[in-house]
């Protein structure tokens, strides 16, 4: 039997909840995007007038470094892109998403992570 993974979320779109995805899946290296994963697309399939925003946080790596568990004290800057809906097509909508993440990371204009 098929589980659907997406269920839960989809639940929370239908009551109007607000869903926050990290479309990598995993942490990867500090200040760094890796390839997403295309959960965020097929919710977006679902679900064609919930928009999705993008979203670059900078400074998650020193604020929960991977493999702590406490939050250090530090400043992060979020950079907030305008919604993107879905558009018939899974690897144009990740092309897409993955253009305006690259370019809200640009925005920031940070020095190489340290």
């Amino acid at each position: 039997m098929h589980q659907d993974r997406l269920a839960g979320v989809g639940t929370a779109l239908e009551v109007g909840n607000i869903v926050i995805i990290f479309p990598e899946g995993s942490r990867g290296n500090p200040e760094q995007l890796s390839q997403f994963k295309s959960g965020v697309a097929h919710l977006a399939r679902r679900y064609p007038t919930v928009p999705v925003y993008p979203v670059f946080i900078h400074g998650l790596g020193k604020t929960l470094p991977k493999g702590e568990a406490l939050l250090v004290p530090f400043f992060c800057d979020i950079f907030v892109g305008e919604p993107l809906y879905w558009n018939g097509d899974k690897f144009r909508f990740m092309a897409e998403l993955s253009q305006r993440m690259n370019n809200l990371a640009a925005e920031g204009q940070f020095p190489a992570w340290q």
